[in-house]
């Protein structure tokens, strides 16, 4: 009897506890989140910019809008949290939750990811470079693995940046001129100088206003909304449209731990805003580079463009770089070979025509 009254009692125990788990199961625990966006750029930087207009605006909107949780941002710009040479680091000990920065800085950790600065020349238009980058990506699995794998952080967005060019304190029209001249430039892009007779020296964005003001070199390479940004043609008036192209190699990573403590609502919201964010940017980099050139030149900047035929001299003194790095990096491991390959292809898919050919074994 007293066996059977156990049954029993275990059998509605067990029915209540499934009746009380059935009803609260379907009720939303809402939760407030906060996250620390930052980057070592300051807000006159075009992608810092759109951090604070779209990006930390839009997350709040969208989890507001699409969950039953609320979400804040903790917004830290100019070095604040992180150098623009720390943000790696940064997002991957959760110093930060959300970094921007820019693979040039991290040559070391992440080499492959300056693929398409190891081919000059390529498209000029934003939203061609970013198409070609994410063709690259999406088969390269080693591109994106890797942030997970080694540095406890996921990719979420990828930044292109206006076409590269040069503004110095004289005018650039031959490679002639480039002889012993000093020019600034961050990372891989130095190689551009390669084979011209340039001295290449290291800087970055944070200062590189200062190294030109104080002669450590004479011109810098960059792109025209951080010239304008930083008021560069103040002290150098000659804004060289040099063809070099447009790059996407900055990027948007989440601390892994951040993203996986999410309900998954809000980590789709994530992975959305990622890729809506790097569009948004492609758009304003195409549409914004004309203008911006033309407020340089109110401003008292003179724009020059070197002829198709220094143009191309350029190219064919840096027709072995692919080759080079493809055979560097492909002895340490890495499918450098494929990944040029893609990009090139890719580049001429969505209509590059490439002013010399290059060759990768």
């Amino acid at each position: 009897m007293f066996f059977k009254k156990t049954i029993v009692s275990s059998i509605i125990a067990t029915a209540l506890a499934i009746m009380t788990f059935s009803g609260t199961s379907g009720i939303a625990q809402a939760d407030s989140f906060n996250v620390k966006l930052a980057t070592g750029h300051p807000p006159g930087f075009h992608y810092v910019k759109f951090f604070k207009e779209y990006f930390a605006p839009e997350l709040i909107k969208r989890v507001a809008a699409r969950t039953e949780h609320t979400m804040s941002v903790t917004e830290l710009y100019s070095a604040s949290a992180v150098k623009v040479t720390e943000t790696l680091e940064g997002v991957q000990r959760g110093v930060v939750d959300i970094g921007g920065g820019c693979y040039c800085f991290e040559a070391a950790k992440l080499p492959l990811h300056a693929f398409q600065v190891w081919t000059p020349f390529g498209p000029f238009s934003p939203i061609k470079s970013l198409s070609v980058a994410r063709d690259v990506y999406s088969t390269t699995p080693e591109l994106i693995d890797i942030f997970e794998k080694k540095f406890n952080q996921k990719l979420i967005g990828l930044i292109v940046l206006d076409p590269y060019e040069i503004i110095s304190r004289k005018p650039l029209m031959k490679l002639t001129d480039l002889k012993g001249y000093k020019i600034g430039a961050a990372g891989a892009n130095l190689a551009w100088l390669e084979g011209t007779g340039a001295v290449p020296v290291q800087t970055n964005g944070a200062i590189a206003y200062t190294s030109l003001q104080t002669g450590v070199f004479d011109a810098v390479i960059g792109f025209a909304s951080f010239f304008e940004a930083a008021k560069f043609y103040e002290i150098a008036p000659h804004y060289m449209k040099i063809g070099v192209g447009s790059v996407t190699w900055l990027f948007v990573h989440i601390n892994l731990d951040t993203y996986n403590k999410f309900p998954p609502e809000i980590q789709k919201i994530i992975d959305e805003l990622g890729r809506d964010y790097e569009q948004v940017i492609a758009m304003d980099k195409e549409e914004a580079y004309l203008p911006t050139l033309q407020r340089i030149a109110d401003k008292g900047g003179t724009i020059h463009e070197l002829s198709d035929e220094t143009k191309a001299k350029w190219a064919e003194s840096l027709k072995g770089l692919p080759a080079k790095k493809a055979k560097e990096f492909n002895a340490k491991g890495y499918p450098a070979s494929a990944v040029l390959k893609r990009s090139i292809a890719s580049a001429e898919k969505h209509g590059h025509v490439w002013p010399i050919k290059y060759k990768v074994d």
